[in-house]
């Protein structure tokens, strides 16, 4: 039952909330920024983060106890492009988490609000990572489907 049932319902909690987490992050960065948001941002953020480990972790459980077994998916070349897309979005994540981490701080000490360019462009890199986790989940049904598969 844990790799039939809870191991694949906590993966896709996982992945509902490390969405949810993302789409939060593109909300509050189309306010206007505030002291409010910008103290926010770090937070969401660390839910995304500690949401898209756990989606990695359980995701890689699932290949080595489910039913199909790590070898089927290791052959398939669509898997790697799973795992390729998936690091990309987790790369370009640090560069909104070191600007919402140096925003809150810089707010802390006295300083003032992100710029609207800054906010801008992180809110792009936040728009990439949303594109790359849509791309991960249509990947990675066609790899279940047998799509890339020698």
């Amino acid at each position: 039952m844990l790799a039939t049932v809870v191991l694949p319902w906590i993966h896709y909690l996982a992945v509902l909330m490390m969405a949810g987490g993302a789409v939060a992050e593109l909300y509050l960065l189309k306010l206007t920024p505030s002291s409010e948001t910008v103290q926010l941002l770090p937070r969401v953020d660390r839910l995304y983060g500690i949401t898209a480990g756990l989606v990695f972790v359980t995701g890689l459980l699932r290949m080595y106890h489910g039913g199909k077994g790590a070898d089927w998916y290791w052959h398939n070349g669509l898997m790697h492009g799973v795992i390729t897309a998936f690091v990309l979005a987790a790369l370009i994540s640090l560069v909104p988490t070191i600007r919402f981490m140096r925003w809150s701080k810089q707010l802390s000490s006295g300083g003032g609000l992100p710029g609207a360019d800054a906010v801008r462009k992180t809110r792009i890199l936040v728009h990439v990572q949303l594109t790359l986790v849509a791309l991960v989940a249509l990947l990675i049904t066609m790899v279940g489907k047998g799509y890339g598969h020698h």
